[in-house]
């Protein structure tokens, strides 16, 4: 087997920047006392923090995770007191999720690591690279 060309190696290379990143975000969690929490908590807890409620349903796709997942995520985060859950006022079969207190504290202290991965790429791209990065990864993924 040959050793492949780099536009071959794309798909790893995007393997190996998010083991990367999340190595560092899963790290400086824990470096701040933030324990038994995943990346994947973070875009929940972002979400609700922009939005205040939203129903399961809502999280999955913007989270772009699958409903069975969510709910794990949730679960989780609901046992570590970040998030409430209760059914809808205007559907009974529906649950909407919201932060606690605790949550919404979280929320400021996990803004603070993200600053710290963002400088961390402000320091190895240009502004140009990192959009043009982007475009490229969002037609990928919009794409597949």
């Amino acid at each position: 087997m040959t050793q492949p060309t780099p536009e071959k190696k794309i798909v790893g290379q995007i393997s190996r920047l998010r083991d990367l990143s999340h190595s560092f975000l899963t790290e400086a969690m824990n470096a701040e006392g933030i324990h038994g929490l995943v990346p994947s908590h973070g875009e929940i807890l972002l979400a609700l923090h922009l939005h205040t409620t939203l129903n399961m349903q809502d999280i999955a796709a913007m989270t772009q995770r699958s409903k069975p997942t969510v709910t794990i995520l949730i679960d989780k985060l609901i046992l570590l007191n970040y998030v409430k859950k209760q059914r809808s006022s205007k559907d009974g079969r529906v649950f909407e999720v919201s932060l606690t207190a605790k949550g919404r504290k979280l929320v400021v202290r996990l803004g603070d690591i993200s600053m710290k991965m963002h400088q961390k790429i402000d320091g190895i791209l240009s502004v140009s690279e990192k959009k043009n990065l982007s475009t490229l990864l969002t037609k990928l993924t919009h794409n597949w």
